[in-house]
């Protein structure tokens, strides 16, 4: 039998060979499948037809469709199957006998009982797990393939990573996160400077202390993933401080079942309260996936706008707030490590929340640079190295 890595699939990445179809048959309008490992599938034929992948129906330079979907008749139904000499399923169709061909390590990975992605498992965490965010150590600073790629998955399982021994140089934050994806621009500096100073427009850039919270909520989309890069760590005090908004989110679920409801039902509106802009949205402070899922955290005390409730709602949802606070800046929930020049940290910034103790530039120097890309550009990048480790693992 001929190599079913040449049977064509609707996208241009390798499909490691997993399971073959022993057998296919039509029951009514689906197509049946029995895999080498006895498990079966069902396929819909109007999936089948919109995900075929011969040159009339797709491109196969820009992988898109060519077939268009109002184009398929919604009575359509196989008219015969069969298995080829491949391994492929093929299907032809009723009406216009239409012919396609399934690549079967595709098809078994994209079944309805499957995942097509492999999925890595966010691990909810408190103080009790982690003293300081996991790490890695650099080999004379270089960050290479492999490493990138561990600090990646390890932010999507934790939402933080740590990695040490960088230079200080001024450009490096902004050339790992081009490694990442582009960078995300906002209304403060595309690279920014977390350094003390006069008339600053956020107190990230004084020396005050800093409760746990996550930037920019006053977007529509926050920042999805914040890098902040260390170069000088002389002055005393300014601890950093890393918590797992998602592990709050569902201890109060547990405890507090009336603080969840309004936490994931009323908006705050946060607002930018100095400077020539006015970014504002309102969005609650736990905001849920389509499983009803903590998909994302907002969280920045000292930019919340007047809150908008009825009076008689006002003691509950000031509660509530407080409640998540309490517990987010808690020696419980909350790990407290300190900056060491050459140290890099990276985590979901719509996932975890960070804070700072006060510092004292008097005691020395003290400088971060920082900067965003996108959550999304992080998958994109651990799903591209995926794909290289896998087509390498067939040559």
């Amino acid at each position: 039998m001929n190599s079913i890595n040449t049977v064509p699939t609707p996208d241009n990445l390798y499909w490691p060979p997993r399971k073959s179809i022993t057998s296919v048959q039509i029951k009514h309008k689906s197509v049946i499948t029995q895999w080498s490992d006895n498990q079966h599938s069902t396929f819909h034929p109007i999936w089948l037809r919109d995900n075929c992948c011969c040159e009339k129906c797709l491109n196969f330079i820009t992988r898109e469709h060519l077939l268009d979907l109002r184009d398929i008749p919604l009575d359509i139904r196989p008219e015969s199957v069969n298995i080829d000499e491949q391994g492929a399923l093929v299907v032809t169709w009723s009406g216009d006998g239409h012919i396609s061909r399934y690549n079967p390590s595709w098809l078994f990975a994209h079944s309805t009982d499957k995942n097509a992605e492999n999925s890595v498992e966010k691990l909810l965490w408190d103080a009790s797990d982690f003293s300081e965010p996991p790490s890695f150590k650099t080999v004379d600073g270089l960050i290479n393939e492999e490493l990138l790629y561990k600090a990646l998955q390890t932010t999507l399982r934790f939402g933080m990573v740590r990695l040490r021994g960088l230079t200080t140089d001024k450009s490096l934050v902004e050339k790992f996160a081009l490694r990442v994806g582009p960078i995300r621009e906002t209304h403060f500096d595309r690279i920014f400077d977390v350094i003390s100073k006069a008339n600053s427009d956020t107190l990230a850039n004084t020396s005050h202390y800093l409760a746990a919270h996550t930037d920019i909520p006053t977007r529509e989309s926050p920042p999805g993933i914040q890098i902040l890069h260390c170069r000088i760590a002389e002055a005393k005090g300014g601890h950093s401080t890393l918590t797992d908004g998602f592990k709050i989110a569902k201890d109060i679920e547990k405890e507090f079942p009336h603080h969840y409801e309004t936490l994931i039902k009323t908006k705050w509106c946060y607002a930018n309260r100095a400077g020539p802009t006015d970014y504002r949205w309102e969005a609650p402070t736990i905001g849920l996936d389509d499983q009803d899922e903590p998909f994302e955290v907002r969280l920045l005390p000292f930019s919340r706008a007047p809150l908008k409730a009825r009076y008689e709602d006002m003691d509950d949802i000031y509660a509530a707030l407080r409640c998540f606070m309490e517990k987010a800046n808690s020696t419980q929930y909350q790990i407290k490590f300190p900056f060491k020049a050459g140290d890099l940290i990276m985590f979901d910034n719509r996932r975890i929340l960070h804070g700072r103790g006060e510092f004292y530039p008097k005691t020395g120097d003290r400088a971060l640079r920082g900067t965003y890309v996108e959550r999304d550009d992080m998958m994109s990048k651990i799903r591209e190295y995926e794909q290289k480790l896998l087509k390498e693992s067939k040559e």
